[in-house]
């Protein structure tokens, strides 16, 4: 499967060996890790994975690295009700209408690989409900 650098990527990879990927480069998927070449820069279901790449097996690798990164990572104002960057209205929400993309074995809000691969439409759907700027 091939993904693509939609955000910087300046780090050590997990071959050990320090990476710096510019907006635009695509990468191939070695069983587990995302790779260039042979050398594994991280896995698939990492934090780093999520934030600087995005699968792009439909030519929409930057616009899904776009949406999802503004939806899980963006600078959101904390929430004065309950501390956290969504609502409770937003919470709730995602629980009901979204809850395929809700990790279910933690307390807290996060989201799952399911999430980072999700189709263009839904994800621009979801970042409409937000209302992320």
């Amino acid at each position: 499967m091939e993904y693509i650098c939609h955000k910087r990527y300046k780090k050590r990879g997990a071959s050990g060996k320090a990476y710096l990927f510019r907006r635009g480069k695509k990468l191939e998927t070695v069983g587990r890790f995302i790779c260039t070449g042979p050398e594994a820069v991280c896995a698939i279901r990492s934090e780093d994975a999520f934030r600087h790449f995005a699968r792009n097996d439909d030519g929409n690798g930057f616009e899904r690295g776009k949406l999802t990164f503004a939806i899980a990572y963006a600078k959101r104002q904390p929430n004065k009700e309950n501390g956290f960057r969504f609502t409770e209205q937003e919470v709730d929400m995602l629980e009901t209408e979204y809850p395929h993309f809700l990790r279910r074995d933690v307390d807290t809000l996060i989201f799952n690989e399911d999430f980072f691969n999700a189709d263009i439409g839904e994800l621009k759907e979801l970042y409409q409900k937000l209302e992320v700027r």
